[in-house]
């Protein structure tokens, strides 16, 4: 998956869309939208030709200009679908506001999840069992104080 920052293959492929390229897919045609490195990036453009080892590609956008040969192996992958807006979303949730309030409504959410209309945990019922256990264990404990000092007066 890639984010397209460029309007050079636009309309077809608009700036903030993500691009998701199939790795595997090595059966290249004209035509085909392939990315490929070039200069330590990344562009998403239209093969125009295929020469042996080596291909020419060129952006849809009023573009007269074809880009330089490359090799095969510069070839990243294959063009598959488009999520429209997709790259906008991802740079919604990157920022710092929007990561803070994701995770205030995550605690709010969790902690209305798990407290009833009183304001109280929701607990199971083995829970629920074992708290008064715990209970019935601390009263005989008091009782036993309780009964072992009245002796001792």
């Amino acid at each position: 998956m890639l984010e397209v920052v460029s309007g050079s293959m636009e309309p077809t492929i608009k700036v903030g869309d993500i691009i998701v390229i199939d790795v595997e897919d090595k059966d290249y045609k004209i035509g085909d939208i392939i990315t490929f490195s070039k200069d330590n990036s990344f562009v998403t453009h239209r093969i125009i030709s295929l020469d042996g080892d080596y291909l020419t590609t060129k952006g849809d956008n009023i573009n007269n200009t074809e880009d330089d040969p490359i090799s095969l192996n510069q070839i990243l992958g294959k063009y598959k679908f488009k999520i429209r807006g997709g790259g906008k979303f991802l740079s919604a949730i990157k920022n710092p506001f929007t990561m803070i309030m994701i995770f205030i409504i995550g605690i709010l959410v969790c902690v209305f999840v798990s407290t009833d209309k009183d304001g109280k945990a929701i607990v199971e019922s083995e829970e629920k069992e074992y708290q008064e256990f715990q209970k019935y264990l601390k009263s005989k404990k008091k009782a036993r104080k309780k009964k072992s000092s009245k002796l001792d007066e």
